[in-house]
């Protein structure tokens, strides 16, 4: 028999285990503490930009810059957002920025889908290297292939259009759409496709009535988020449209800063017109958010 004996180290005294589980609500409640604290320095320093808009919008210019500042306004006004309608063509803007958001928000989704769907289901020489570069393409800097895209859009005619800046829009969504669309499509179980097909399925077929369905919820957040990036785009209309025929709200913004009455920027219209871009994003998030959580959480949940 072995006299090897293990050795085991010493129970610790009662007073110590009661110190430790003493100490471990503590500690757990002190992190609580830290966690609370910097969730309501980032609220705060999120709404904070917000706040100001909101409060800037309705102060008369005369009261905005007065020293000490005012945070909140002593005499509420809509003397800005008056003078806006006056100087900004809201009415043509809105109908603007409305067509171009659904435009650019549908194609690039209805692109993408087949395009993902390539990608997913398809195998062919070069598609992986065909998919990187698709991908890479929407980190080129922009403002690097402003001057040839400016020449190719005013050969074609297209320039001050609101078809023009849907072309434009929709090529700038796709790089990221697409890689989107097709981590969805890989996770769809090949045999759901199969089994159609074995009852006599076509490719449309099957892609309308076994794909599309099972990625309603993916289709339906990548929709709204273009349909927000859209927009909110400026860059584009500020160099693409050169008429109200073609300028967008976000265009407005720039045409409020001036007025003759003053001569600096008038930051009360600023204020006004960012409002009035703001508020139909904040209402569409509003009501759409469940969807677009459930679809952001669709692709990491699936595997």
């Amino acid at each position: 028999m072995s006299t090897t004996e293990t050795y085991a180290p010493p129970a610790a005294p009662a007073e110590q285990r009661q110190r430790h589980t003493h100490y471990r609500p503590v500690r757990k409640t002190i992190w609580t503490v830290i966690l609370y604290v910097l969730v309501a320095l980032f609220v705060i320093i999120t709404l904070l930009p917000i706040y100001w808009i909101v409060l800037s919008a309705f102060t008369p210019m005369s009261e905005l810059f007065t020293v000490p500042l005012n945070y909140f306004p002593r005499h509420p006004s809509l003397i800005n957002f008056q003078t806006v309608a006056q100087v900004v063509p809201l009415g043509q803007q809105f109908i603007n920025s409305s067509l171009l958001a659904l435009l650019s928000a549908f194609f690039s989704v209805l692109v993408c889908l087949l395009a993902a769907y390539a990608f997913a289901r398809i195998r062919f020489p070069g598609s992986n290297a065909l998919f990187l570069g698709i991908l890479l393409s929407g980190y080129l800097p922009t403002i690097a292939m402003i001057i040839p895209l400016f020449q190719m859009f005013e050969n074609l005619s297209l320039l001050d259009s609101i078809q023009g800046l849907v072309i434009l829009l929709v090529s700038f969504l796709l790089p990221t759409s697409v890689w989107i669309m097709t981590s969805f499509v890989r996770q769809i179980p090949i045999e759901l496709e199969e089994a159609a097909q074995i009852d006599g399925a076509n490719f449309l077929t099957t892609l309308w009535h076994v794909v599309i369905p099972v990625l309603r919820p993916a289709i339906a957040t990548l929709f709204l988020l273009n349909l927000v990036a859209s927009w909110d785009e400026f860059f584009f209309p500020l160099i693409f449209s050169r008429s109200s025929a073609s300028q967008t709200l976000t265009i407005g913004i720039t045409q409020a800063a001036v007025n003759p009455q003053y001569q600096t920027v008038a930051w009360g219209n600023e204020a006004a017109m960012a409002l009035i871009v703001i508020v139909p994003v904040f209402i569409l998030t509003l009501v759409f958010q469940k969807q677009i959580v459930e679809g952001l959480m669709a692709g990491s949940l699936k595997g």
